[in-house]
């Protein structure tokens, strides 16, 4: 036998969108898909949905992520998955410069082939974007010759 259908009270429609509908089915003693399917006969967003303006889109990158998503009152991964969707570059707040570097064939080639440190002077970057590009290219970190051990 079926379950018995379940009936919406003023509260639950008004809570409909507030959190994600796993959250508010296991509160309701429903299946989110209950909750799925209600939300989207009445045309309530999904939670965490964002109407992006053209506005907010012109403001990416422009701004750390943080702030624009405390801003706009939405949460910061938000913010980094659009502007990632985009191929928007973040802003990075304390030197306020794009913090993405394309790295192109020639400067892929110098990465362990000496300190992350030098590839980063060299390249005008920091240690920290060398170290993550060559690091997410599986590329060993140069090691300097080892002293033979005394006998």
């Amino acid at each position: 036998m079926g379950r018995a259908s379940l009936v919406w009270t003023e509260e639950m429609l008004a809570a409909l969108g507030s959190d994600k509908d796993a959250v508010l089915a296991e509160r309701w003693g429903t299946s989110a898909k209950t909750v799925n399917l209600k939300r989207n006969s009445l045309g309530i967003a999904a939670f965490g949905h964002v109407d992006w303006t053209p506005d907010m889109l012109a403001a990416l990158g422009q701004e750390s992520d943080a702030s624009l998503a405390t801003r706009w009152g939405i949460s910061k991964a938000s913010v980094v998955a659009k502007r990632g969707v985009l191929g928007i570059a973040p802003q990075d707040s304390r030197r306020g410069k794009h913090t993405q570097h394309s790295w192109q064939p020639n400067e892929v080639l110098l990465l362990g082939t000496a300190s992350d440190a030098d590839v980063a002077a060299q390249l005008g970057l920091t240690v920290a974007a060398v170290r993550n590009a060559r690091i997410a290219r599986g590329i060993a970190a140069a090691r300097p010759d080892k002293p033979p051990i005394a006998q």
